[in-house]
């Protein structure tokens, strides 16, 4: 970022949380680090610890700008989805993280960026699920970065929304949440019922 803050990096938050007790965890917020941050490494880094907590997930272009998730570099977000699923891969546990969105809906309506976000989210998620760990070991163990790579590239770049829509199909949910929402006309109808509650409202001053 390019501001001051009291807890400087995730090295600080790391020494803080370890100094609060064993109930402490470092929270990784994807806004908050510095440019060109590696953040998917200290992802890495945490969970070998043990000391990932959770995540606030957004995007940022310049500072903590709180953008939807993937709407700047969705690459990121699928590394280090990656990151957790290779360890859960390699360590045959489970890893315990809070997932959160922290965003600030300004310009884009707050209800249909949130389904924007979990539907990005998602979608990363599943690609990254489709990582072949064990060639992908395989090929760091003998230094093939560009074999390595490419399970990474053609993971992010296949089209995984046919799959997830008929997952939420299965379990009796709408394929696309985003246009069910639109045509529901949920949105106009509290818009209208809150310009009417707001009009029987009169305020005066003394």
């Amino acid at each position: 970022a390019f501001y001051h803050t009291d807890i400087a990096d995730w090295g600080m938050a790391l020494h803080l949380a370890r100094c609060a007790g064993p109930q402490a965890k470092v929270l990784v917020d994807t806004g908050h680090h510095y440019h060109s941050q590696n953040i998917e490494q200290i992802v890495a880094w945490l969970l070998s610890e043990k000391m990932l907590g959770g995540f606030h997930f957004n995007d940022r272009r310049y500072a903590d700008d709180d953008l939807t998730i993937g709407s700047i570099d969705p690459y990121q977000v699928f590394r280090i989805f990656h990151e957790i699923l290779y360890y859960e891969w390699e360590t045959g546990q489970k890893a315990d993280i809070a997932y959160m969105i922290d965003q600030s809906h300004n310009l884009k309506g707050k209800i249909e960026e949130t389904i924007q976000t979990v539907t990005m989210a998602q979608q990363l998620f599943a690609k990254a699920a489709l990582v072949d760990h064990a060639m992908l070991s395989q090929a760091q163990m003998k230094c093939e970065l560009i074999s390595a790579e490419s399970l990474l590239q053609d993971a992010f770049n296949t089209d995984v929304r046919p799959a997830i829509q008929e997952w939420r199909v299965s379990k009796g949910l709408p394929p696309d949440p985003l246009k069910t929402f639109l045509e529901s006309g949920y949105m106009e109808r509290i818009t209208n019922e809150r310009r009417a509650r707001n009009m029987n409202n009169v305020s005066s001053y003394a």
